[in-house]
């Protein structure tokens, strides 16, 4: 969309990124390889950094201690949510001894160093053409967003960071490279760029996220339809179905699937078979066997297909569903626009987890305060998750507005961004 109102020239810094742009999407891009001793560097600062500052928030407290304490701190803060990195004794000794001054400054050094060199020797001639830099910022550790800022800062471009997702700002890593400008969800991610980054020193624009427009505009959504593995389109105009969205650890997402069944396999909806139409994370770090799963529940639609992360194809599933049932997931937010009810088992996660779903609902940046939105059901069993979901399919909630314009602004995204480049570059 942004193409359609100013010249844009695309950049990626992954080629299997690069190439799934270009077979999937139809998108040209210039590849721009980060060398590996600058990923290392780069990434082993991120790493120290949000040992130093771990007390900052809980979600970076439970990431850190899980990832870079001792045995006793790792067990303790071991999450339902897979957060720690798999680091040997000695790299987590020197994470945290690097993380004190003057230790820590000499990283930073070494650091600016090896961007230095990396720009003399390959990226000199990298971005002449453009004046302004948009950079997707995806709260991941890694080098790409630091290198990025870093590099178009030294050859005095116009950087502006994109929130690229809900959680972002609030949970895995800090920013430690300021852009000129940041482009947010809403108020409350503008929030966290203060509370837990302690950035206060540039401009923020809420600018809301393109992924949600379809809501917004009711023209754009169509009928709900399912890419099915195999290729096949199932077609859902007038069909009652639960959407279950898969959580990237994946591990409980059959459990999720076959308690969906179990409340829906004797009931109807005016004469009407319930369907479950599950969604697989694209990220999903668990192998299901979806045939078996599929032979087990035969009410079931895998959206796994071929056009299943193609952009806006779940939107009308959102839209039209009873209900869906989630993780914590953007879904959550997305049936908060579309004023459909959303489950929020806490009660799963991996079982010998200290840290459960229920202190990241009270204590993480990002979901403090949904527990309050009546439209968000969080049971705390498998009995009250079956009951609150049965009690939903049988009386559907009614369809309310819920104001979430401080987690996500609302449409009209291209011309807030263009406008808040605008307005902010001097």
């Amino acid at each position: 969309e942004l193409r359609e109102n100013t010249e844009i020239n695309l950049y990626c810094t992954n080629e299997k990124l690069q190439n799934e742009l270009r077979i999937i999407h139809g998108y040209d891009s210039i590849l721009l390889g980060i060398p590996w001793i600058v990923r290392k560097v780069v990434g082993y600062h991120q790493m120290i950094t949000l040992w130093r500052f771990k007390d900052r928030s809980m979600n970076h407290l439970v990431r850190a201690m899980a990832s870079f304490g001792n045995n006793h701190q790792r067990a303790l803060w071991k999450c339902v949510v897979v957060s720690e990195m798999s680091l040997s004794p000695l790299k987590r000794t020197l994470v945290k001894l690097m993380s004190f001054n003057p230790l820590y400054l000499i990283v930073g050094i070494a650091q600016k160093l090896i961007w230095e060199l990396n720009f003399l020797t390959k990226w000199r001639n990298v971005f002449v053409e453009e004046d302004t830099l948009l950079v997707p910022f995806s709260g991941h550790i890694g080098a790409d967003f630091s290198t990025l800022v870093w590099n178009g800062r030294r050859q005095e471009k116009y950087v502006v960071a994109i929130q690229e997702n809900w959680d972002n700002l609030a949970t895995k890593t800090y920013i430690t490279q300021k852009p000129h400008l940041f482009l947010v969800w809403g108020k409350q991610s503008a929030a966290h760029l203060r509370n837990v980054h302690r950035i206060f020193d540039i401009p923020t624009e809420v600018v809301g996220s393109p992924r949600f427009g379809p809501y917004f505009d009711k023209t754009k959504l169509g009928n709900p339809k399912v890419s099915l593995t195999s290729g096949k389109t199932v077609d859902l105009k007038n069909k009652k179905f639960v959407l279950v969205a898969g959580t990237g650890d994946g591990i409980d997402d059959e459990m999720l699937v076959k308690s969906v069944q179990s409340c829906t396999k004797n009931l109807r909806i005016n004469s009407k078979e319930i369907l479950i139409v599950y969604r697989p994370h694209p990220m999903t770090r668990t192998t299901i066997d979806f045939l078996m799963l599929q032979r087990k529940v035969k009410n079931l639609l895998i959206d796994n297909g071929p056009n299943a992360r193609d952009f806006g194809h779940h939107n009308a599933l959102v839209k039209n569903a009873i209900v869906t049932v989630n993780h914590f997931s953007t879904i959550a937010i997305e049936s908060l626009i579309a004023g459909v009810p959303s489950v929020i088992p806490l009660f799963l996660g991996r079982k010998h987890a200290n840290y459960r779903y229920e202190h990241i609902l009270s204590e993480w940046h990002h979901m403090m305060g949904l527990s309050l939105i009546p439209q968000i059901v969080t049971p705390n069993s498998k009995e009250d998750f079956e009951k609150v979901l049965k009690s939903i399919l049988i009386k559907p909630m009614k369809s309310q507005n819920i104001p979430i314009d401080w987690i996500c602004a609302s449409d009209l995204y291209v011309e807030k961004v263009i406008g808040a480049i605008k307005k902010n570059k001097v």
